[in-house]
């Protein structure tokens, strides 16, 4: 650490001090050793801020608030990471800096958005609309219109979801934001993966990496390049669905993004599983939760559950397959999450049809048809009809 003893920046260059740091001890430390990297983060950002002699002014502050957070965002230290933001926000409010209190907000919304804390993301994002609206930023508006349309795709409202998304790519497009338009039409091809519309999230995908590349952007092509193995492995292309999961995974590590690293990690549980390696998948599974329970990511934590309860129906551990399962139902209930519920429905009714219990497993994959119906995810809809149809045959 003797670098940061002698640290020393113009006023705009603290943030990007806090930016290497992150990455460096990334780099130092191992992936399971996630506590670790954020102890020396904090002991070494503490250094840094003794020698800011330089970061005179809230600009430079707030700047500083607004990086420190993103690296604990990074680490899943999400209530570290929302204290940096909500001080940004504070002294941008205070000293009238607009641009700079709307770009808290927005991260201030996205942490809120992990939490499942549906209401406060989305009355945070209002505030962020209505700010960068009085101040004629059309970006800053496209930011909030594109958090606003990822809580309604969270929460299964995939139309309001496109309507948020359309109004922030015309948003982006007039502020000519390469980035952000790149992140819109990322979203874009996630909504049409759920909607089983495979050549068109494709299409979207194919918009959207390219402008991440052209711009630098790491983690906008790690999340684009784990999108399109999701397309593929939805659509049953495994080998497809591995390469571009392995990219992904490799460029988080890069970053040092915990929770899109536990992402992939949890989607190749999927190709495990498909591939018939349970007992890797199940190990993988297990660490899966853990990060999550850490993390206090709920819709996370559901997924995991459903997996592990796909697991334990394969190894016939019925009891320990039915507790899964409705673990995941209970979050995904509590949570919001309509998708998670109906995919957790539907592996549940499986298990009570192999178990023989043909009006119980009739019950789940009609409530789970419903939900995908809500959705409008048109593949899943066919399919579990057909479950229906075996049943009452």
């Amino acid at each position: 650490m003797s670098w940061l003893n002698a640290a020393s920046a113009a006023p705009s260059g603290w943030a990007r001090l806090v930016r290497d740091l992150q990455v460096l001890i990334t780099s130092l430390l191992e992936e399971n050793k996630i506590e670790l990297r954020q102890q020396y983060f904090e002991k070494s950002l503490e250094l840094l801020r003794q020698n800011a002699a330089a970061m005179a002014g809230a600009p430079q502050e707030i700047d500083f608030q607004l990086r420190a957070g993103q690296a604990y965002e990074n680490f899943g230290a999400w209530d570290k990471a929302l204290a940096a933001y909500e001080r940004a926000a504070e002294l941008g409010a205070s000293h009238r800096y607009q641009a700079q209190r709307a770009e808290a907000l927005r991260w201030i919304g996205n942490i809120y958005a992990r939490q499942s804390r549906w209401q406060e993301a989305a009355r945070t994002y209002q505030n962020m609309l209505e700010l960068c609206a009085q101040n004629g930023e059309a970006l800053g508006q496209a930011h909030a219109e594109n958090g606003l349309g990822s809580l309604f795709f969270e929460q299964g409202e995939l139309g309001e979801a496109a309507s948020h998304w359309e109004k922030a790519l015309e948003l982006a497009e007039k502020a000519t934001a390469a980035n952000e338009i790149a992140r819109l039409y990322n979203n874009l091809g996630a909504l049409a993966n759920v909607q089983g519309q495979w050549d068109k999230a494709l299409t979207y995908y194919g918009e959207s990496l390219p402008r991440f590349e052209t711009t630098g952007d790491v983690g906008g092509m790690a999340s684009a390049y784990h999108n399109i193995a999701m397309s593929y492995a939805d659509n049953a292309n495994w080998a497809e669905a591995s390469i571009h999961y392995e990219k992904s995974f490799r460029l988080a590590q890069q970053l040092g993004d915990v929770y899109l690293q536990t992402l992939v990690k949890l989607n190749r549980v999927e190709l495990y599983l498909a591939i018939g390696d349970a007992a890797l998948a199940e190990v993988l599974c297990q660490q899966v939760l853990q990060t999550y329970q850490r993390l206090q990511d709920h819709l996370g934590e559901a997924d995991a559950c459903k997996f592990l309860g796909m697991i334990a129906a394969k190894k016939r551990a019925w009891t320990k397959a039915k507790t899964h399962f409705e673990k995941s139902i209970r979050l995904a209930l509590e949570f919001h999450h309509p998708l998670g519920e109906a995919e957790a429905r539907w592996e549940y009714g499986r298990l009570l049809k192999q178990k023989g219990a043909a009006t119980l497993a009739r019950e789940q994959f009609e409530q789970a048809l419903a939900l995908f119906r809500k959705v409008n995810a048109a593949v899943e809809i066919e399919k579990v009809q057909q479950e229906i149809d075996g049943v009452a045959a």
